[in-house]
């Protein structure tokens, strides 16, 4: 097989920006969309934007020629004519329409969070297990320029032993979302699910998991968290500090920074800053890194190579974005008892992963 064939579930914000990339794409081809709003499934795309600009099209008409448009997910999964099912759908449906679509013998690209609850996330791998389909969530900050450089320079000891890291995560309320179902803690986690998560994911993906995590956080007037300060600690001394959360009025810009801080150098970035990573490691100015890339082509490229070749997605294993889900239930834990949350070593063994 030479291309993958394949459908969209969702065509809200992230949906078209996988469209974009799944056009014209030399591996893959899309053949089919789905989207409960008959007006989207049509092309007729109104002016969502979402929180960055991530080249996602703009609004208006978009040609929808050769590609099949079904109303409901079943549908779509049933299509003899899909290699692959590409979840862009509200959180709570991400493990149902996985399970199904892995069932019906189709390769699962999902949007993150990989579902509502890390037991839901356990049922999706072990129907991937069952299927042999390739099942992948995309965690897309794993594939972002400039933090995988950041990854790379602390595997390779660049900086030395790292001491501390820093993640933080700022927007303003995410209102583009259809019935605004992101506001909605019930459906979206809230903040601390869905923003966050990205940094939650990065952290232990850097890292390890945590022996201890700490957290303070604020509630909107819904009761859902909408902004969030976390510690975790290691037994080695090492901590991490993670903000994130969409609770500054408008016209707060979005905006993701990291620093990492190790023995020999100091790493930092910031968006609103450019593309430049910075390596602080002594000298009158700080080096610059340069970066390019787009996040999300390359999180599809791999997941289509991994696909296509029948190997495992070692990037960016199933059970390490569940430990992620995890972990940010375990913060709104801490958040909800004013506690330290330790976390025992059979949980940190069960959860550790690439």
């Amino acid at each position: 097989m030479n291309k993958l064939r394949f459908g969209i579930c969702g065509l809200g914000f992230i949906g078209r920006c996988h469209f974009a990339r799944l056009r014209g794409h030399q591996r893959a081809e899309l053949v089919a969309v789905c989207d409960r709003n008959a007006g989207r499934r049509r092309g007729e795309w109104d002016d969502e934007l979402g929180n960055l600009d991530l080249g996602q099209g703009t609004a208006g008409r978009v040609s929808m020629a050769g590609i099949r448009a079904y109303a409901s997910t079943s549908e779509l999964i049933q299509d003899p004519e899909l290699d692959v099912v590409l979840i862009a759908l509200p959180t709570p449906l991400h493990a149902e329409v996985a399970i199904a679509a892995l069932a019906a013998g189709k390769h699962v690209l999902c949007e993150k969070p990989m579902a509502f609850r890390a037991g839901q996330c356990n049922d999706m791998i072990a129907a991937a297990e069952a299927s042999g389909r390739t099942l992948m969530v995309a965690q897309c900050i794993r594939f972002w320029p400039q933090y995988e450089l950041i990854k790379r320079y602390v595997d390779e000891g660049r900086i030395g032993t790292v001491r501390f890291a820093t993640l933080r995560r700022r927007a303003s309320a995410p209102t583009y979302s259809a019935d605004n179902w992101l506001l909605d803690g019930q459906r979206s986690g809230g903040a601390i699910l869905d923003l966050h998560l990205h940094d939650v994911d990065f952290a232990q993906y850097l890292l390890g998991v945590p022996d201890t995590i700490f957290a303070r956080g604020g509630r909107d007037a819904r009761g859902a968290i909408d902004h969030v300060v976390a510690t975790y600690g290691y037994a080695d001394g090492r901590y991490v500090l993670i903000e994130g959360g969409w609770a500054l009025h408008t016209p707060w810009p979005f905006d993701m920074a990291i620093t990492v801080h190790g023995e020999r150098g100091t790493l930092d970035w910031c968006s609103t800053r450019g593309d430049d990573v910075l390596l602080y490691a002594g000298g009158v100015q700080p080096k610059r890194i340069p970066t390019s890339g787009d996040a999300l082509q390359q999180q599809l490229d791999y997941f289509i190579s991994c696909a296509l070749a029948g190997r495992e997605v070692e990037r960016c294993l199933p059970r390490s974005t569940r430990a992620s889900v995890a972990l940010a239930w375990l913060e709104r834990r801490s958040v909800e008892t004013g506690r330290v949350v330790p976390l025992s070593d059979r949980l940190r063994a069960a959860w550790s992963a690439i």
